[in-house]
């Protein structure tokens, strides 16, 4: 009869990983209500929001946040996942001692491998500039490159009459 009882408790372990994320990510704007994007796709949304765009096992995120008579800014999330597993050599304390699991919390021994996964930033603020003031920083910069021919491509030849 015990091995019975302990049937159920058995098919409840065999998916022994524990899954932890955070998925939401809050984005906010300086001015507030401009239009939020991500990955080309309107969200419906006006910042400050938050939006559950993230997961243990997704991907980067270019969010794109634009509002009329100021400069769209776009922004990268980066996608973080993690796994891990706890191991009988953790819970030693020293390399003179045996390696016992002593340390391990109740979680360790029915979740010994875990995966965690998180948007990184979890918070955005963009600073949205207006179309009349001048571009700073790396927006000369990248409008400087942009002006330049790209080193390695030819530049068009140009037939004689």
């Amino acid at each position: 009869m015990p091995r019975c009882a302990a049937l159920p408790a058995l098919c409840c372990l065999t998916a022994c990983t524990w899954f932890t994320g955070k998925d939401r990510v809050l984005i906010t704007s300086d001015p507030a209500g401009a239009h939020v994007a991500v990955d080309g796709t309107d969200m419906h949304v006006t910042t400050p929001s938050t939006l559950a765009i993230g997961g243990n096992f997704g991907f980067n995120h270019v969010v794109t946040i634009s509002k009329p008579g100021y400069r769209e800014q776009q922004r990268t999330l980066y996608q973080y996942t993690e796994g891990y597993t706890s191991k009988w050599i953790d819970g030693a304390a020293g390399p003179a001692v045996i390696a016992l699991p002593v340390f391990w919390t109740a979680g360790d021994f029915f979740f010994p491998f875990g995966v965690r996964g998180a948007l990184v930033p979890g918070e955005l603020h963009v600073k949205l500039y207006r179309v009349d003031e001048p571009l700073l920083g790396w927006e000369v910069l990248s409008k400087q490159s942009a002006m330049q021919p790209q080193a390695g491509v030819a530049a068009p030849a140009i037939e004689a009459k």
